[in-house]
Protein backbone atom coordinates (compact mmCIF):
# COMPACT_ATOMS: atom_id res chain seq x y z
CA UNK A 1 0.00 0.00 0.00
CA UNK A 2 1.46 3.36 -1.04
CA UNK A 3 0.97 6.57 0.88
CA UNK A 4 1.44 8.72 -2.22
CA UNK A 5 3.88 11.58 -2.64
CA UNK A 6 5.04 12.95 0.70
CA UNK A 7 7.24 15.81 1.92
CA UNK A 8 9.73 15.73 4.75
CA UNK A 9 9.01 18.27 7.46
CA UNK A 10 11.77 18.77 10.02
CA UNK A 11 10.63 20.43 13.22
CA UNK A 12 13.08 21.59 15.86
CA UNK A 13 11.43 21.61 19.27
CA UNK A 14 13.73 24.06 21.00
CA UNK A 15 12.22 23.56 24.46
CA UNK A 16 12.66 19.78 24.41
CA UNK A 17 15.87 19.94 22.31
CA UNK A 18 14.68 17.31 19.83
CA UNK A 19 14.41 17.18 16.07
CA UNK A 20 11.16 15.71 14.81
CA UNK A 21 10.91 14.34 11.27
CA UNK A 22 7.41 14.21 9.82
CA UNK A 23 6.35 12.54 6.58
CA UNK A 24 3.50 14.74 5.37
CA UNK A 25 1.23 14.50 2.32
CA UNK A 26 2.59 16.84 -0.35
CA UNK A 27 -0.90 18.25 -0.83
CA UNK A 28 -0.90 19.27 2.85
CA UNK A 29 2.26 21.34 2.44
CA UNK A 30 1.36 23.05 -0.84
CA UNK A 31 0.01 26.20 0.87
CA UNK A 32 3.06 26.47 3.10
CA UNK A 33 5.38 26.15 0.10
CA UNK A 34 3.33 28.64 -1.95
CA UNK A 35 3.43 31.29 0.80
CA UNK A 36 7.02 31.03 1.95
CA UNK A 37 10.50 31.85 0.72
CA UNK A 38 11.42 29.64 -2.24
CA UNK A 39 13.86 27.82 -0.04
CA UNK A 40 17.35 26.56 -0.64
CA UNK A 41 17.23 24.46 -3.81
CA UNK A 42 20.39 22.48 -4.44
CA UNK A 43 19.85 20.24 -7.47
CA UNK A 44 19.89 16.52 -6.80
CA UNK A 45 22.75 16.21 -9.31
CA UNK A 46 24.87 18.29 -6.89
CA UNK A 47 24.59 15.49 -4.33
CA UNK A 48 24.78 12.68 -6.88
CA UNK A 49 28.13 14.04 -8.06
CA UNK A 50 29.55 13.36 -4.58
CA UNK A 51 30.52 10.17 -2.84
CA UNK A 52 27.57 8.90 -0.76
CA UNK A 53 29.16 9.76 2.61
CA UNK A 54 30.07 13.24 1.38
CA UNK A 55 26.54 13.83 0.03
CA UNK A 56 25.01 12.78 3.35
CA UNK A 57 27.38 15.07 5.26
CA UNK A 58 26.61 17.98 2.91
CA UNK A 59 22.85 17.56 3.29
CA UNK A 60 23.17 17.18 7.06
CA UNK A 61 25.32 20.30 7.25
CA UNK A 62 22.76 22.23 5.22
CA UNK A 63 19.91 21.03 7.46
CA UNK A 64 21.74 21.88 10.70
CA UNK A 65 22.78 25.30 9.43
CA UNK A 66 19.23 26.19 8.36
CA UNK A 67 17.83 25.00 11.68
CA UNK A 68 20.34 27.07 13.67
CA UNK A 69 20.06 30.16 11.48
CA UNK A 70 16.27 30.15 11.98
CA UNK A 71 15.95 29.29 15.65
CA UNK A 72 16.32 31.16 18.91
CA UNK A 73 17.96 28.33 20.82
CA UNK A 74 20.78 27.07 18.64
CA UNK A 75 21.75 23.42 18.38
CA UNK A 76 25.34 24.58 18.14
CA UNK A 77 27.01 21.81 16.17
CA UNK A 78 29.01 24.62 14.51
CA UNK A 79 28.93 28.41 14.42
CA UNK A 80 26.73 28.43 11.32
CA UNK A 81 26.15 32.19 11.40
CA UNK A 82 29.89 32.85 11.10
CA UNK A 83 30.24 30.18 8.42
CA UNK A 84 27.30 31.62 6.46
CA UNK A 85 28.83 35.09 6.65
CA UNK A 86 32.20 33.81 5.40
CA UNK A 87 30.51 31.86 2.57
CA UNK A 88 28.55 34.95 1.55
CA UNK A 89 31.69 37.08 1.53
CA UNK A 90 33.43 34.47 -0.65
CA UNK A 91 30.42 34.47 -3.00
CA UNK A 92 30.56 38.26 -3.37
CA UNK A 93 34.33 38.13 -4.00
CA UNK A 94 33.70 35.51 -6.69
CA UNK A 95 31.03 37.71 -8.30
CA UNK A 96 33.44 40.68 -8.21
CA UNK A 97 36.03 38.63 -10.07
CA UNK A 98 33.55 37.18 -12.57
CA UNK A 99 31.84 40.50 -13.35
CA UNK A 100 34.99 41.59 -15.18
CA UNK A 101 33.99 39.22 -18.00
CA UNK A 102 30.86 41.31 -18.69
CA UNK A 103 28.49 38.36 -18.16
CA UNK A 104 25.00 39.88 -17.70
CA UNK A 105 23.89 37.17 -15.26
CA UNK A 106 26.88 37.87 -13.01
CA UNK A 107 26.23 41.61 -13.35
CA UNK A 108 22.66 41.03 -12.23
CA UNK A 109 23.60 38.94 -9.20
CA UNK A 110 26.24 41.47 -8.15
CA UNK A 111 23.60 44.21 -8.58
CA UNK A 112 21.45 42.33 -6.04
CA UNK A 113 24.34 42.06 -3.60
CA UNK A 114 25.32 45.72 -3.96
CA UNK A 115 21.74 46.92 -3.54
CA UNK A 116 21.54 44.89 -0.34
CA UNK A 117 24.90 46.25 0.80
CA UNK A 118 23.80 49.81 0.05
CA UNK A 119 20.82 49.35 2.36
CA UNK A 120 22.77 47.56 5.07
CA UNK A 121 25.78 49.88 5.04
CA UNK A 122 24.04 53.14 4.08
CA UNK A 123 26.33 53.34 1.04
CA UNK A 124 25.61 55.68 -1.86
CA UNK A 125 28.61 54.19 -3.70
CA UNK A 126 27.14 50.67 -3.54
CA UNK A 127 23.78 51.97 -4.72
CA UNK A 128 25.33 53.78 -7.70
CA UNK A 129 27.35 50.71 -8.65
CA UNK A 130 24.29 48.47 -8.26
CA UNK A 131 22.38 50.66 -10.68
CA UNK A 132 25.25 50.61 -13.18
CA UNK A 133 25.32 46.81 -13.11
CA UNK A 134 21.54 46.56 -13.45
CA UNK A 135 21.59 48.83 -16.48
CA UNK A 136 24.46 46.87 -18.03
CA UNK A 137 22.71 43.53 -17.54
CA UNK A 138 19.50 44.95 -18.98
CA UNK A 139 21.35 46.42 -21.98
CA UNK A 140 22.59 42.91 -22.75
CA UNK A 141 19.03 41.56 -22.67
CA UNK A 142 19.17 39.70 -19.35
CA UNK A 143 15.48 39.05 -18.64
CA UNK A 144 15.65 39.23 -14.83
CA UNK A 145 17.35 42.62 -15.10
CA UNK A 146 14.55 43.87 -17.32
CA UNK A 147 12.01 42.89 -14.66
CA UNK A 148 14.01 44.51 -11.87
CA UNK A 149 14.50 47.66 -13.90
CA UNK A 150 10.74 48.23 -13.86
CA UNK A 151 10.81 48.42 -10.05
CA UNK A 152 14.18 50.16 -9.83
CA UNK A 153 12.95 53.78 -9.51
CA UNK A 154 10.90 52.85 -6.44
CA UNK A 155 13.66 50.66 -4.94
CA UNK A 156 16.30 53.29 -5.59
CA UNK A 157 14.22 56.07 -4.04
CA UNK A 158 13.58 53.98 -0.93
CA UNK A 159 17.30 53.19 -0.64
CA UNK A 160 18.23 56.85 -1.08
CA UNK A 161 15.80 57.83 1.71
CA UNK A 162 17.27 55.20 4.02
CA UNK A 163 20.83 56.24 3.22
CA UNK A 164 20.06 59.94 3.72
CA UNK A 165 18.52 59.22 7.16
CA UNK A 166 21.74 57.48 8.18
CA UNK A 167 22.28 54.75 10.71
CA UNK A 168 20.04 54.84 13.75
CA UNK A 169 21.84 55.92 16.88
Amino acid sequence: MTLGKRDLLIHYDEDRQVLIFHSVKTADTSEIRANSFDGVQPPVDHYKSMAPDEAERALGSLAFSLIDLNSERKIGIRDYATEAKAAHEAYVRELEEQVKSGDPEVQYYLFIELHSSALKNYSVEDLVRAETLLLAANAQGYEAARGSLEDWPMLKAAAERRISRGKPV
